[in-house]
């Protein structure tokens, strides 16, 4: 009867049984039943008029056999998580669902990955005001319930995740030295020869994964290894990382550039940087506007998820503000930054990592850096970069979690 005065709301359900106990002593209250026709007229309200709410009518879907002959034995299944965690069943609705309008799909993943994600919270909205209840309180003490894991014992390590670092087979500390010496004399060169440089570099990749991986510093890696120094390097070293028949600056190139008049128009309102980029464009030539609309995208990118582009992205030459991968521009004029190839400088760890000319080579040298250094997403641009890994690189790793629901409801609209 409560579920039918207040259907949806938990939270309304549980206020009404409080008042009626409250009341018990000094008001008499008869519930007659409602006739069966009233029911079913109820259940026929059109959409508009039920603002938004689950009938109340809702048909439960088929249980499994086991667990249909327990509810049907009147067993305390509530008492059995694993039995209570088989009556919640969020993914057959959610399949349903996909099932019925199968232009609800998401892009990636199963399909329904987003509508799993926001039913559930939906329904943790509903559960979260109850927590101040009486009866709720009384449950979690008698269940034993305990405070959730202090955020210093949940913060997560700095470095990626590797699935193992490759076997050094055929060299040892005296080869690895003499490739090392070979790949510092090319880089005096004022034209290196770069297949000789492409074999040394693969020489000694095995042993270097390791060295960064037993924790040598930026530095030190820079030193031995100059070649890294460059944009070029640190996108070739990403090709043997995570080898692919196309390489990592084609794959960049063609994949942003398809998502790029999406990228700008949902940018449009939400920066201030937004405005600039719109300004500077009625100024340009038609023939420039493909690389000033690419230059935008990828500064604009970080905003349309929300996260700070400004710790990602800087004008001006000066301490990084954070030890991740960052994109200095040399210039301190936004406006040039869109139109332009000015001078970047990338910067890891207050160590100068690369130089570049214009936005697009220091965006791409900060992504592969998080690669070649084995460095996790910092929170502030996780999304951001994840996007870029799995959708513009289409980078996977043995063990990764399935994507942030943030980032798949943008693959969604790109």
């Amino acid at each position: 009867m409560v579920s039918y005065l207040f259907p949806g709301s938990l939270q309304k359900q549980v206020k009404f049984n409080t008042f009626v106990q409250e009341l018990k002593d000094v008001v008499t209250l008869t519930l007659v039943p409602v006739p069966e026709e009233h029911i079913e007229q109820s259940l026929t309200i059109d959409r508009n008029e039920a603002r938004g709410r689950l009938p109340a009518g809702f048909v439960l879907p088929p249980f499994p056999r086991d667990l249909q002959t327990n509810l049907d034995n009147k067993e305390a299944c509530e008492k059995s998580s694993r039995d209570r965690h088989r009556i919640i069943q969020y993914v057959q609705v959610v399949q349903a669902l996909i099932m019925k309008y199968p232009f609800l799909k998401d892009l990636e993943g199963n399909g329904y990955h987003t509508w799993h994600q926001s039913l559930k919270r939906k329904l943790k909205a509903e559960r979260a005001p109850l927590i101040h209840e009486d009866e709720v309180k009384r449950s979690k003490e008698k269940f034993g319930h305990k405070r959730a894991r202090e955020s210093t014992k949940a913060a997560r390590s700095c470095y990626r995740s590797v699935s193992g670092v490759p076997a050094v087979i055929g060299e040892d500390a005296s080869s690895i030295e003499r490739h090392v010496h070979v790949l510092q004399m090319q880089y005096e060169k004022m034209n290196p020869d770069t297949s000789v440089v492409k074999d040394q570099m693969q020489l000694t990749f095995s042993w270097r994964r390791k060295e960064i991986a037993d924790g040598m510093t930026v530095e030190d890696v820079l030193t031995k290894y100059p070649f890294l120094r460059t944009p070029s390097g640190l996108c070739d070293e990403v090709d043997r990382i995570q080898p692919s028949a196309v390489n990592v600056c084609r794959r960049w190139k063609e994949g942003f550039t398809g998502i790029v008049p999406k990228v700008v128009k949902l940018a449009h309102g939400k920066s201030s940087l937004a405005t600039i980029y719109y300004e500077a464009r009625e100024e340009m030539l038609a023939e420039d506007l493909p690389d000033v609309d690419f230059r935008a995208a990828l500064i604009l990118l970080p905003h349309i998820f929300k996260e700070k582009a400004d710790q990602c992205i800087t004008l001006g030459q000066h301490d990084a503000p954070s030890s991740y991968p960052t994109v200095q521009l040399v210039d301190t004029d936004w406006k040039m930054a869109f139109t332009r190839k000015v001078p970047v400088l990338v910067k890891l760890d207050s160590v100068d990592l690369c130089r570049g000319a214009g936005v697009e080579d220091g965006v791409i040298s900060a992504f592969c850096a998080y690669f070649v250094f084995n460095l996790a997403y910092p929170p502030y641009m996780k999304n951001t970069l994840t996007f870029l890994q799995h959708t513009i690189l289409d980078i996977t790793e043995v063990g990764e979690k399935p994507l942030p629901v943030t980032v798949t409801r943008m693959i969604n609209l790109l």
